[in-house]
């Protein structure tokens, strides 16, 4: 019998305060259009029985499943797990930058997530995909050979899951760069007796279907955040 995840990015998150100043990596919380995000999720996935919910380690993870799941009643002590395994890969320092040569600090963002990674590669400075990719692979398995679920729902990162649907897609790290997850977002991974998933949905927004409004990656929104920050600290 097919079991499914529901594979979802958690919603939006400012990651500077309106007057520039920079905000925790890990406990960044949720924006406005995060919450609203996170809302239309939980209409879409009312229908859904689950049976687990993995979220990760980070705040805008728990947030965003507690907003999706709503007023479902859920035996928390057993059914919800907090899982730092999928917690969104850790970059070096994101927050600043020296000077005023936006074009290179641009070029250096977005290339962070390849193409051309090796396992040595370090996002921003920070983790290594190696160390990255194996605590996330590892999390997986276990929730795969988890037999108590037939539905289970996983809120957790974009490159957190870039890299599963890598695993599924039998992607190698390069997969990573071809992907996209928006904020917000749905993937739905069937999953067959011997553990391999089929995609049947990858990168759904909902309040934006065919993503009209969404012609920025992750990483060129991320260095927009960083650039209006930047000014914001070093007027001229």
């Amino acid at each position: 019998m097919l079991r499914r995840i529901y594979l979802l990015r958690h919603g939006d998150v400012s990651y500077f305060s309106s007057d520039g100043k920079p905000v925790s990596f890990d406990n960044a919380t949720l924006n406005d259009n995060g919450i609203a995000q996170a809302y239309a999720l939980g209409e879409i996935l009312a229908p859904v029985s689950f049976q687990k919910y993995v979220f990760s380690g980070f705040l805008r993870s728990r947030q965003t499943i507690d907003l999706v799941m709503g007023k479902r009643d859920v035996d928390v002590s057993q059914d919800f797990l907090a899982c730092p395994d999928f917690s969104e890969i850790q970059p070096g320092a994101i927050h600043t930058f020296p000077g005023t040569d936006f074009e290179h600090w641009k070029n250096y963002f977005l290339s962070a997530l390849g193409p051309g990674l090796n396992f040595d590669s370090r996002f921003m400075g920070g983790e290594t995909f190696f160390d990255f990719t194996n605590r996330v692979s590892r999390s997986l398995r276990t929730l795969l050979e988890d037999s108590s679920w037939q539905n289970a729902l996983v809120v957790a990162h974009s490159v957190v899951n870039r890299w599963i649907l890598c695993k599924f897609l039998g992607l190698g790290l390069d997969g990573i760069h071809a992907l996209e997850q928006d904020s917000g977002c749905m993937n739905v991974i069937d999953i067959l007796p011997d553990g391999k998933g089929i995609i049947r949905l990858m990168n759904y927004t909902p309040g934006d279907r065919a993503k009209v409004h969404l012609r920025k990656n992750t990483l060129e929104m991320l260095f927009e955040q960083s650039v209006e920050a930047h000014k914001k600290n070093n007027p001229t």
